[in-house]
């Protein structure tokens, strides 16, 4: 295992104890924790918030990631090292009119100095007026995908916004056989968390989306959202249905160490049990000292409407 901070392989002067990675979507950002011997001599460092670290082992890496929590313990101490610099937190107001997507992202962006992309959304919808309520940069990126059904994932400086269709449409990474009451295996369905249907109304649009998988769930209505026409409206009555309902059956999986595992990567299982079918990995956080993987899935969603 190497550990390479500000460009520098330092492996040779320190003794880690635990490292784990932990790769995430849904507007949280991936997270190093690591924890070393021999304080002294990483203090010597200097280390500092934004410093940047990197994690290999086995060909698998990290990425880029930023420092930012230090927290000595007795004779070793824990560090927490996370995709994002501590700007992206800053809470701010902010406004944006007839501004499109990529414009929005862009601006963001630059304000904490990182870049973007995005993948299955359409970067040139106009939003013809929305504001950032005191909210950090991240926050606000990820209540926008959420609107356009997306997710917003934030890796090695950089926002990703991810379109959930897009990412159920993916080829799968892995197809899985599981029996039943496999070990290291949870599976839980919780339809009571779905809305059956949604629907956005202002003065000057109305729209309803509707997951035709869960008719007898409770329907939800907002009105405080800034839609300026009836497509747009729809777009985000469509966006928030699916965020929401994606989150109703959810797979844990632990196993060794599995480098292919990555936060929306496509999954197939293959069982006699009510979990076979197709999966979107949501989190994988990846024990690199001891060689394990844990791995939270999605189940995809494809009846909305």
């Amino acid at each position: 295992m190497q550990l390479i901070y500000e460009g520098t392989d330092i492996t040779d002067y320190i003794v880690i104890r635990k490292c784990i990675h932990t790769d995430v979507s849904g507007g949280r950002c991936d997270c190093l924790d690591i924890e070393l011997e021999n304080a002294e001599r990483w203090l010597r460092w200097g280390p500092k918030q934004d410093d940047t670290l990197e994690v290999k082992v086995n060909g698998y890496t990290t990425g880029k990631m930023y420092l930012n929590t230090v927290l000595p313990e007795d004779d070793h101490f824990r560090i927490i090292a996370t995709s994002l610099k501590s700007a992206a937190k800053r809470k701010a107001w902010q406004s944006f009119s007839n501004a499109k997507i990529k414009d929005i992202f862009s601006a963001c962006s630059a304000q904490c100095g990182m870049e973007w992309r995005a993948y299955g959304i359409d970067e040139n919808a106009v939003y013809p007026y929305i504001e950032r309520k005191n909210e950090g940069c991240a926050a606000f990126l990820d209540r926008i995908t959420h609107l356009e059904g997306a997710t917003l994932k934030c890796v090695c400086g950089r926002f990703a916004g991810i379109g959930i269709e897009y990412a159920q449409g993916l080829n799968a990474v892995h197809r899985i056989q599981i029996g039943e009451n496999q070990r290291g295996t949870e599976y839980s369905r919780r339809d009571a968390l779905k809305y059956s249907a949604i629907t956005i109304k202002t003065p000057y649009a109305e729209a309803t989306a509707i997951d035709e998988s869960a008719h007898w769930q409770e329907r939800q209505v907002y009105t405080e959202l800034p839609a300026g026409g009836n497509v747009q409206a729809g777009r985000w009555a469509r966006g928030l249905l699916l965020t929401n309902n994606r989150t109703a059956e959810r797979f844990t999986l632990r196993s060794d160490f599995n480098a292919g595992m990555t936060a929306l990567a496509r999954v197939d299982i293959e069982s006699a049990a009510d979990v076979a079918g197709e999966w979107v990995v949501d989190a994988a956080t990846h024990d690199l000292f001891n060689m394990r993987t844990t791995v939270e899935m999605l189940r995809t969603v494809t009846t909305i409407r």
